[in-house]
């Protein structure tokens, strides 16, 4: 459930209170000094509906504002039935749930750094709870989530920056996986020759690509059902994170001889 806050002027009060018998939603109204306060508890799956209904009167477009925030519990005499087929949440909901880590900020390029450098580690080492780890904390799905929902956004302004950060993010695990892979290098190159989980990535198959859009349709329906995306944002990080880094590792070991033979002999 969500409670929903309406604010509009007063003389616009009319307009938004046909939506009560539309939608069968019991508004509680307050007004002072010419402004309305609409108070709804709202089914998840009406809140869509609602929001769309209330941008097509102008209401948090032209005037007036709209908040939405999660209900725990509600307990009412005064509820009306309403038949809503389907589960879901609106657009704008979507947006709000996943925009925190598919921009850049600072949350974003530290947690990307981190998933960068887990995996270098994690692949020079032939460690797959390393690997496992970055995949939990590389933030790869939600630009790639707002990229697609920015596209229902005024001038696409959210898919611009979603997708420069999905690539800015890409490339730093890259460079990291660089410098990582060029310090075992010139260390210990023993490491990344014979690693395991250097090699499976060097040679994808049918079945990475049927995970890789398995696990994308999945965050799709997490997406708009407003369901927490920490499970597949996990598998999206997968298809990403790993084989981002295993690119820099590779690309540092490309000019050493010994890796070359061992790749040559196998």
């Amino acid at each position: 459930m969500k409670d929903v806050k309406i604010i509009i002027p007063a003389d616009k009060l009319e307009i938004v209170k046909e939506l009560d018998e539309k939608l069968a939603i019991v508004f509680n109204v307050t007004i002072f000094k010419e402004i309305a306060t609409l108070h709804a508890v709202v089914e998840t799956q009406q809140t869509s509906i609602l929001l769309e209904e209330l941008k097509g009167l102008g209401v948090g477009t032209v005037y007036g504002s709209i908040a939405v925030s999660p209900v725990t519990l509600s307990i009412s005499s005064d509820k009306k039935e309403v038949s809503v087929k389907g589960r879901g949440i609106s657009t704008d909901e979507m947006i709000a749930n996943i925009k925190g880590l598919a921009l850049l900020n600072p949350t974003f390029i530290a947690l990307i750094f981190l998933a960068g450098i887990l995996a270098s580690f994690g692949l020079i080492y032939d460690n797959v709870i390393i690997i496992i780890a970055s995949m939990i904390i590389a933030p790869l799905l939600g630009p790639i989530a707002l990229t697609v929902l920015g596209t229902m956004t005024p001038k696409n302004i959210f898919s611009k920056r979603a997708m420069i950060a999905e690539v800015v993010g890409l490339v730093i695990i890259i460079v990291i996986g660089l410098i990582v892979g060029a310090i075992f290098n010139w260390t210990n190159p023993e490491y990344i020759i014979s690693s395991e989980q250097i090699a499976i990535r060097t040679n994808p198959g049918i079945g990475d690509i049927i995970f890789a859009i398995a696990s994308g349709l999945a965050a799709g329906l997490f997406i708009i059902r407003g369901e927490s995306t920490s499970i597949v944002g996990v598998a999206v990080a997968a298809s990403l994170c790993p084989p981002a880094a295993n690119v820099g590792v590779l690309l540092a070991s490309v000019a050493n001889p010994e890796f070359l033979q061992a790749e040559l002999g196998s």
